[in-house]
């Protein structure tokens, strides 16, 4: 039988044993018995002292109603805070430099945390035997799983009948079908797609062109970002597979699907599915072959995460979606990256993704039960805000930033349409206002 290889404590645990301790809401008013005696019927200094027991109740029943929540807002949910949380990631193969950044992120979060549940690591050397790591966890007294990070082993547990406790598998099985304790989250390139189509359609765009490259993976995030336009309504005026290795702008298609035809709706934006290095390629030629700047839209892989000066400004304008966590860089908090960078002495830029991963693991892993019985509920992580759908897998909600010299600023506000008619993009970000979670 594997042992797990690394056990995590923090202390003071056994003091947080507690006790959901609920406050009632049923206090005493002017309108109570004690409110409405009259003192003539009992002897006066009895009078005296129930009064102002009326008064001191009655201040406390106000000062009770002041801290519940008002009728049309949503009272946060607490974390669940387990005993013990398994942990299964690969250490050594293909995968071991991506498990070793989720385990990073994971112990940095727990760390930030001040008191938490114990942590136990155990390798995921083989797909197959995971549901056994998993039944293994629960007899060494885990009840909540993070993990496995690779789809095959993903795919071994959605075909279990039932697991033997709640998971958050940190990938997406193809299947519909799962146990009701299995949870997936992922950071899937087609939802980046599929939410910079939902910004730009936000921001009051109606028709697209769309440019991607001739390959399996530029063509899935084609698709997505199509199924997503269309099903809104969006108009997509056309589409151009370009040469990944020499990446063409199509330039007499650009100019005659921005400038429109007798025959065609011309296109108002532009959805751009490209590398760094083919962004940089693409978008000053792209901009040579149009008199006014189309408003772009484009995902993470623009964004490589580390200091390029001469690579920002061949994007200067871009606009793409991202982690929230590789845009925002707040020196105050402890698990920003640039906060985590300092101490660490660096995060490799090619996982630094997954990093914020392992942070939003540990918390997620703690309101899964919050999130499953509160539909539209949602947290604020670092790779997005966080829901949970009707098949229990996590939906992002992606920051919507833009290249600057500098690098990526995030744009914030309502007028999104009105800074991508400057060259330099914004969006608010689509979808409803939904209930928060306290993390």
């Amino acid at each position: 039988m594997t042992k797990p290889i690394h056990t995590v404590r923090r202390q003071g645990l056994s003091s947080r044993r507690a006790s959901a301790h609920r406050e009632s809401h049923d206090a005493l008013g002017p309108g109570s018995v004690l409110a409405t005696r009259r003192p003539g019927a009992i002897p006066l200094f009895l009078a005296l002292i129930l009064t102002a027991l009326t008064f001191l109740v009655t201040g406390c029943a106000g000062d009770q109603r002041a801290a519940a929540p008002a009728a049309n807002q949503v009272a946060p949910v607490k974390a669940a805070v387990p005993a013990q949380i398994a942990v299964l990631l690969p250490e050594a193969g293909q995968y071991a430099e991506a498990g070793a950044a989720v385990r990073a992120g994971i112990l940095a979060a727990q760390g930030a945390s001040g008191q938490g549940p114990e942590v136990r690591f155990y390798p995921s050397r083989d797909p197959a035997g995971v549901p056994e790591l998993l039944r293994q966890a629960a007899a060494n007294g885990a009840s909540l799983a993070i993990g496995p990070l690779e789809k095959e082993a993903v795919d071994a547990l959605v075909v279990q009948p039932a697991l033997p406790l709640p998971t958050l598998a940190l990938n997406q099985a193809a299947g519909e079908s799962s146990p009701t304790n299995l949870y997936q989250f992922a950071l899937d390139p087609e939802d980046e797609a599929a939410d910079a189509a939902r910004k730009a359609w936000a921001s009051g765009y109606r028709s697209a062109l769309l440019l991607y490259p001739a390959s399996p993976w530029g063509e899935r995030l084609a698709n997505a970002f199509q199924r997503e336009w269309v099903s809104r309504g969006g108009i997509l005026v056309a589409s151009h597979a370009f040469d990944p290795k020499v990446p063409d702008p199509a330039s007499e298609l650009l100019r005659e699907s921005f400038a429109g035809s007798a025959l065609a709706t011309p296109a108002d934006c532009l959805f751009l599915v490209a590398t760094a290095p083919q962004a940089r390629s693409l978008w000053p030629r792209l901009l040579a072959n149009v008199q006014v700047p189309p408003p772009v839209f484009s995902t993470s892989h623009v964004h490589e995460g580390f200091l390029d000066p001469e690579g920002n400004l061949a994007l200067m304008g871009l606009t793409f979606v991202d982690i929230p966590w590789m845009i925002a860089s707040d020196p105050a908090d402890p698990l920003s990256r640039a906060s985590l960078e300092r101490a660490s002495g660096g995060i490799d830029p090619r996982y630094a993704r997954l990093y914020a991963m392992g942070i939003d693991a540990y918390t997620l892993v703690q309101h899964l039960e919050g999130l499953r019985m509160r539909p539209g509920a949602y947290l604020d992580g670092r790779t997005g805000r966080l829901s949970l759908d009707n098949r229990r897998r996590i939906q992002r909600e992606l920051t919507l930033a833009r290249m600057d010299s500098l690098g990526p600023v995030r744009v914030t506000g309502n007028g999104a349409a009105a800074l991508i008619q400057d060259g330099v993009q914004s969006s608010g970000g689509g979808g409803p206002r939904l209930a928060a979670l306290n993390p």
